[in-house]
């Protein structure tokens, strides 16, 4: 998408919907009238993450009765949001403080991927898999940290980790920090 590319390129503030319209080859009215805002791109780009990206993989990590499946699953959502996203969540991160508007894209984009979280811990727990003394919420709270793009930032852009590896240590780590040990 021709934002997209601007957005990384430019920045977010840098990028006119005039400079985007013209990237895809469209009249200015034209991409008003499909989004209204730089924003709304931006909330676009969110729903095709979730719904083309993440959705099903969650509802297939959901499906599986096998605590593992489902914690291999939740590491392989962040691991595919971030490999195959990384620029919209650089975007929203980046100008969502400054942009009142954005900032309700990140609170979307945040409380979207708390949702699934929450969903997956009240799964374990009701199945009796959380360990000792772990209840949902704290388990939530542990996914939130754990299968963050910070996390990602730190181990694959900053200290060069291959996604494959990632993949595995944030699903080896939500094991050891969630289930209870058989």
């Amino acid at each position: 998408m021709a934002a997209r590319k601007l957005f990384v390129e430019r920045g977010y503030g840098g990028t006119t919907i005039e400079a985007i319209a013209q990237e895809a080859g469209y009249a200015a009215p034209t991409v008003y009238f499909h989004f209204g805002s730089k924003a709304a791109i931006v909330g676009y780009l969110i729903d095709e993450m979730e719904t083309g990206d993440i959705v099903p993989v969650f509802q297939e990590a959901m499906q599986q009765a096998n605590p593992l499946r489902m914690l291999e699953g939740t590491a392989h959502i962040a691991r595919i949001s971030c490999e195959k996203w990384w620029d919209v969540y650089q975007v929203v991160r980046s100008a969502g403080r400054a942009d009142a508007a954005l900032s309700k894209a990140s609170k979307k984009l945040d409380s979207g991927r708390l949702y699934g979280l929450r969903i997956c811990a009240e799964a374990l727990e009701r199945s009796g898999h959380l360990r000792t003394g772990l209840d949902a919420t704290r388990a939530t709270d542990i996914m939130w940290a754990l299968a963050s793009e910070d996390a990602y930032q730190r181990l694959v852009v900053e200290r060069g980790w291959t996604q494959d590896e990632f993949e595995a240590w944030l699903g080896n780590s939500l094991k050891r920090e969630l289930l209870r040990r058989r």
